[in-house]
Order: structure tokens, then sequence, then C-alpha cells
């Protein structure tokens, strides 16, 4: 049984000074659950990683460790060498992959994303024998249309001749080939570990930061850029109506990493997005202290999708239907005595405009003001959006859930680009 250890932490990295880094996330009943490597000592000369370790979070701030995966419990032994891990879950079943050191991948298998997890195979899925280079550095994609993909792989000076990334589709029994791997044409030369997402119906190869795009799962990619948010292992994933980008945060010891998180945004070329304020400082908590705090960087949202601003930097949250954002854990709050908006209506017609609640808590929780937009005609104007402030009627908690409730009007498109919180009257809200 893995210690009852809980981490609350209110800047990246999440689990801090613990040596949980390779993070992989994603979401099983409602919940983000991190399979991550574990670097064992600090200040080491190399990289010392004997065992895996598992948590999970309900808000993705406070983190509870759920199991440890040990290789003595797997076809490998004791080892030293326990690099990067994914885990998926089909058919009520979860599966985790594990790399044996820098040459082969194992699986093994749950009832729990938590485990505990037995070797499937006793011996390696991926053997080193079926492409011209070493196999480790699983990552696990599931297609819209519920086919698995494994990718592995990486550079020339970490997997030498054959070196790059491949892809093969899992049977349905999650621990075997259907088909022969094959290497994924890429413009770009490989990095560190692979992850495999799909965005807005595209593909996204993402590795070491950088990111290539391609409209079939086999490719080829074409590359685009470099997020800026990690130089190491990261992964992606959807969550209420948001994208997560965990990273690897690797500080003065270089062999004792940690884990962080940031919001992602795409731009309407595809370009991934994001924010160095939110690497720095983490998701899912706030600070009213902040000069703005940017609409898309909500932890919930309803109803609502990010846009790019084509008038002014960066994006803004849009709906066309009543919606809903939250932000919790907004800090130092009991000196504020009002809220300001940015943002706008289009529409036309006594039927455009729309208003915005500010509420605690969540969609009913209790009603802080109301502020009203015009509309400002078939194109956005921010500076018409800007009509005023919200002053509270009553002092607010030092930390609370802050929640925007958008109600466009019925021929309106409503958008927030940022807000921010006061302790006095602005002169020019």
């Amino acid at each position: 049984m893995a210690e009852k250890l809980t981490v609350r932490c209110k800047k990246n990295p999440i689990i801090p000074r613990m040596g949980v880094c390779d993070p992989h996330m994603h979401v099983f009943d409602g919940r983000v659950w991190l399979h991550a490597t574990h670097d064992a000592e600090a200040g080491s000369p190399r990289f010392c990683m004997r065992d895996w370790q598992i948590w999970s979070s309900a808000d993705c701030v406070e983190w509870q460790l759920e199991g440890v995966v040990r290789p003595e419990d797997m076809y490998i032994g004791p080892s030293e060498q326990c690099w990067a891990v994914d885990c998926a879950e089909r058919g009520g079943r979860y599966y985790y992959y594990f790399s044996d050191g820098n040459q082969f991948t194992g699986v093994a298998v749950a009832d729990s994303p938590a485990g505990p997890f037995k070797d499937a195979l006793g011996k390696p899925l991926l053997d080193g024998s079926l492409t011209p280079t070493t196999e480790y550095d699983p990552a696990l994609f599931k297609d819209d249309d519920g086919e698995y993909y494994i990718v592995f792989g990486g550079p020339g000076w970490c997997y030498g001749e054959g070196a790059g990334y491949y892809i093969a589709r899992l049977n349905e029994d999650m621990i075997s080939l259907a088909e022969q791997p094959r290497r994924i044409e890429l413009n770009h030369e490989a990095d560190d570990k692979a992850s495999l997402n799909k965005f807005n119906g595209r593909y996204y190869l993402t590795y070491g930061g950088f990111y290539s795009v391609a409209d079939n799962v086999y490719g080829p990619y074409t590359f685009v850029g470099h997020t800026g948010a990690s130089g190491d292992h990261t992964s992606y994933f959807e969550w209420n109506g948001q994208i997560f980008n965990a990273i690897t945060v690797t500080d003065s010891y270089g062999h004792y990493r940690s884990s962080g998180m940031c919001y992602v945004h795409i731009r309407e070329n595809g370009e991934l997005v994001t924010d160095p304020l939110i690497v720095e400082y983490g998701v899912g908590q706030y600070d009213s202290d902040w000069n703005k705090i940017e609409a898309e960087w909500y932890m919930r949202g309803k109803n609502v999708t990010k846009k790019e601003n084509a008038d002014v930097p960066g994006f803004s949250v849009s709906c066309t239907q009543q919606a809903s954002v939250i932000y919790p854990n907004v800090r130092n709050l009991s000196d504020k005595i009002g809220f300001a908006f940015s943002g706008a209506c289009t529409g036309n017609g006594g039927l455009g405009g729309g208003e915005v609640e500010l509420r605690l808590k969540d969609e009913t929780g209790p009603l802080l003001g109301v502020m009203k937009f015009g509309s400002s005609g078939p194109r956005f104007n921010w500076r018409a959006g800007v009509g005023g402030t919200v002053f509270f009627e009553q002092p607010l908690p030092d930390v609370c859930d802050i929640c925007l409730v958008l109600k466009p009007g019925r021929t309106s498109e409503l958008r927030i680009d940022s807000f921010r919180f006061f302790a006095e009257a602005l002169d020019n809200p």
C-alpha cells in the first residue's frame, strides 16, 4: 500500500522536492491521474529511478499519492532505470506501459488506475526487435473511433541509428500489437519523449516542448513550433472544457526533477500557446493582486470556447448561449471592493447585448453583482465592452471560488478577455 500522503502547493511544481517527474496525465472517472517516473536522489550525478509513482487529484491543486509501481513486481526485477510510463483505460481495465531503462517497453494491467498492477506478459511488449532502434518511452493515444495507438522513440543522440518516432495500433487486448510499428514521417529532428493528442480534428505530436501537426495519425507531421513551457517530457489532456499541459520542471539539481501544469490555447492557425505566468504559478489558483486575470485561465467551463482575439493580443472566452467559467482558489480578496471586466458583445437590433453575473463558488452561488454589455454591432469593440465595474455589496472571504455566468442576448456573441479586482475605486475602469 502507498503511504497516505497529500501535497498542496501554491506554485509550480505541483509536487515539489519529491522527484515526481516525466508526467503523463489522464482523466479517469472525473479525476486527474498522474503516472510519473521518480528521481530518487537529490544531487545525484545521474538519473536514478528505482520505481514509478501514481498520484491523483480532484482539482489539480491538491495531490494524493495513490500507489507505487516497483520493477521488482515486473519481469525486469530491481532496477535504477525505471524510465518513462503512460497509462490507458479500456473496458474498465487499466494498462500501464513502462520503460525498461533505455531499451524496452513492458505492460502491466490492473482494475484501478491506482493499481496494483500485474505484469501482463512476463516479458517486453516492445523487445527491441520490431524497429532498427531501442524501443522505450511509450505514449498511448485513443482516437475518435476508439482505436488505441502506442508511440515510442526519440532523437539520435539518445536512440542511435534508426532514431525517430514510431507508431503502432494496439489490439483490443491492449497487450499486443495489431501491426508492425512504422516510423512517423516528421520534417523536424526528434527530441524527448513524445505524446500524441487530437485537437480540432488534427493530430498533434508533441515532444520536449516542440510540436508538429498532421491530418492522419500516421503522418506526415509538419513542424509548427515550441510552446516554451518545458524542454523535457510533457503530456496534454482535456478536462472541463480546458486544455492542460503537464510539464517536467528541471531545477538546479538537474537530475532531481518535478512536475508542473499550465493551460494551453490554440490559435486560429493551429499554434499552441502557453502563458509564462501560469507556467510559473500553475493552474487552479489565482491572486486578486495580479494586475489582471486572463479569462481563458478558467479551470471549469460550460458552453464556452476559447477564441484568439483579432484586435487585441491573446484569447477571450466566447459564448452564444448561457455559459459559465469558474476560477477556484482566488487569493487575497478580503480587501477588495470591486471587480472590472474587459469584454465585448456583438449583435444587431434589440436582441443584441448581454450581461455577466459575478457569483461565489458556482452558477447558483451568492450573487455579487451584474455587469451589462451593450451590443457593439457586427464587429467586436473592446472599449464598448468596458462599460463599468461591479462593486461588492459585502466583504469577501480572503480565498474563494469565483464564477462568471455569461448571458448573451439572443442574437449576440459575448466575449470576456480579462478581469481584475480592485481595493479602491477606479478613476478609469
